[in-house]
């Protein structure tokens, strides 16, 4: 009778302790009694239940489940769980959990033996990540079979599979190991047999096939065929481009689909506006203007013809004119040549014809030379007081080019650098009296250094880190305004007015964290920072100009809209200033 009221009592005991009461209880505390390897707070995250979480009684047996295979994903293949008890508030308004169990040892990586049917099987043994007596990770195992399927689809085997042929475990010196057997069957090589072009309506489809860096009969390539939209869309002149699929045509051949989404090949856009005279001032009203007109894929053969013009007050004008021939004679190979006029604040007019060669020497990479004659007109009156000369400059350029950008308009990620120098030589033709006057040779030498890199980092989904750099010098004996580089404003210092800064030596730096709304367009916060230095080394004119502010990029039909909203060294935020431009890519 003794024993049975004890019975009774202890089963009375557990059935309360373990019973589900009324209502929903607060988890209050979560207990692992027991040898287990592994901390609290990862075990507690690993099982999906926290404090102060309301608890499911329903969830007991997932919630084990997964601290078990918790465990076995971190190389504890023996862990157990035997018992979860659970004791309740006397109100039931809150339970604590008691997880009774052990993870047991280890289990580490043995012997890892590869036998393949093509493929060398040292390669396969240089990508594993695991090494012996690394910790055993099912999870890290499946993730290296992704790099040695790559590889076997570089080398032209994108059908290639792995199995796990055999996993013997065995205990040396109370330490686990697995040793583990991968059958690697590469099958047949693949080879390209052609592509499939589709949605292509205006461009030709020769336009398309140059950009790719692969023909009929070449060794299929995974991570060349995985770049092929991203090269398309450099052209700038598709609004997208994908991969539609790889169709298996004989059983050592395939056929690459691309669909291709084009833009508009003609875009036109323009503004006209009127600024009024100031009160209390004899100044007359202005007109300002601006107007672009750009083909981008004339005829559907990937040539361009851009026209700018914009005055943006009364004493100053910006004319752009510019051709692109691309991939001449069948070899890509671009030419560029150009006409810019830029009248300066009624100072000088300065007219400048260019002709520009671009070699592609890699998918990625390009070699730059030019050669361009500038010439400079300064007013009479600026030409006396600011002593400035008529002259002509005869520039030779080199440089080189690098771009892994995915989508240069909006990039998500990806890499750019661009850097050349040019040796120039210079003429100055009068007037004679400044030449006398100011001991200015009529002849002199320039050399002038360009620098540009941008960095994109996509952080997380459809969140993007844009860091842009931007570095000009130009070194000269008897330097001018004329031969000096302008920043500020839109394109360089946001905050600042257009071309409010001059110097020999000039830098900017443009931070962004972007909110990308789609493909073209972007949401983003900024941070510009600026520094010049200009004829002389006068401390003042080395002072940092910081700006910062925000901005949106908008996708329309007109083009890609943009304005930003910047603030500038000592701006109280009614001195902002709006920068509002389109872009003309589509």
């Amino acid at each position: 009778m003794r024993f049975q009221l004890l019975f009774f009592s202890l089963c009375l005991c557990f059935s309360l302790n373990n019973a589900q009461p009324a209502g929903k209880a607060i988890v209050s505390r979560i207990v692992f009694e027991g040898d287990f390897k592994l901390s609290d707070e990862k075990m507690s995250s690993a099982i999906g239940i926290a404090k102060n979480n309301i608890f499911d009684p329903s969830l007991m047996k997932p919630m084990i489940d997964k601290l078990i295979k918790y465990y076995y994903e971190q190389g504890y293949l023996y862990a157990q769980v035997d018992s979860v008890t659970r004791q309740y508030s006397y109100d039931n308004k809150t339970v604590n959990l008691n997880i009774y169990g052990h993870s047991g040892y280890p289990t580490y990586y043995g012997k890892i033996n590869i036998f393949a049917d093509s493929l060398d099987i040292n390669k396969y043994i240089q990508l594993l990540d695991i090494k012996e007596n690394d910790r055993y990770a099912p999870v890290l195992m499946e993730n290296n079979f992704t790099y040695l399927l790559n590889y076997a689809a570089d080398q032209g085997y994108p059908f290639t599979k792995i199995e796990i042929e055999n996993i013997s475990f065995n205990k040396i010196e109370e330490k686990n190991y697995a040793d583990v057997t991968l059958r690697i069957n590469e099958g047949k090589k693949i080879y390209i047999k052609g592509f499939q072009i589709s949605g292509n309506v205006y461009t030709n489809d020769n336009v398309i096939l140059r950009e790719l860096y692969m023909g009929k009969k070449d060794v299929y390539s995974k991570t060349a065929v995985d770049e092929i939209p991203a090269q398309l869309m450099r052209l700038q002149i598709f609004k997208d481009a994908v991969i539609d699929g790889i169709s298996l045509i004989e059983e050592d051949s395939v056929i690459i689909n691309i669909g291709i989404e084009e833009g508009n090949s003609i875009m036109v856009d323009g503004v006209i506006g009127y600024v009024p005279e100031k009160s209390g001032t004899k100044s007359d009203g202005n007109i300002t203007g601006l107007f672009n007109l750009s083909l981008k894929n004339i005829f559907g053969t990937g040539r361009k013809f851009d026209v700018h013009w914009q005055k943006p007050d009364t004493y100053s004008e910006e004319f752009n004119l510019r051709y692109t021939e691309p991939w001449v004679l069948d070899y890509p190979v671009a030419i560029s040549i150009g006409l810019d006029r830029t009248v300066r604040d009624s100072s000088f007019i300065k007219w400048d014809t260019f002709l520009n060669t671009r070699v592609r020497i890699l998918k990625n990479l390009s070699a730059i030379a030019g050669i361009s004659r500038k010439l400079a007109y300064p007013d009479s009156v600026s030409s006396r007081n600011n002593r400035l000369l008529r002259n002509e400059v005869i520039n030779l350029e080199l440089g080189l080019e690098y771009d892994t950008r995915d989508y240069p308009i909006n990039p998500r990620s990806g890499l750019f650098y661009s850097n050349s120098y040019a040796y120039g030589f210079k003429n100055n033709y009068g007037p004679s009296y400044i030449l006398i006057e100011d001991s200015i040779s009529s002849n002199e030498e320039l050399q002038t250094l360009q620098l540009e890199f941008g960095w994109y980092y996509n952080l997380w989904s459809n969140q993007v880190v844009s860091i842009e750099l931007n570095g000009k010098q130009i070194k000269g004996d008897q330097l001018q305004l004329t031969d000096l580089f302008w920043f500020g404003g839109s394109q360089s210092l946001r905050g600042y007015r257009e071309n409010q800064y001059w110097g020999r030596v000039i830098a900017w730096a443009n931070l962004e964290y972007r909110f990308i709304l789609n493909r073209n367009s972007r949401l983003f916060i900024f941070s510009d920072w600026g520094i010049f230095q200009g004829l002389d080394n006068a401390v003042q004119e080395n002072e940092v100009l910081p700006g910062y502010g925000l901005g949106i990029r908008i996708d329309t039909p007109l083009g890609i809209m943009g304005v930003d909203y910047g603030l500038g060294k000592g701006d109280r935020f009614s001195e902002g200033k709006i920068h509002f431009g389109i872009t003309s890519q589509f």
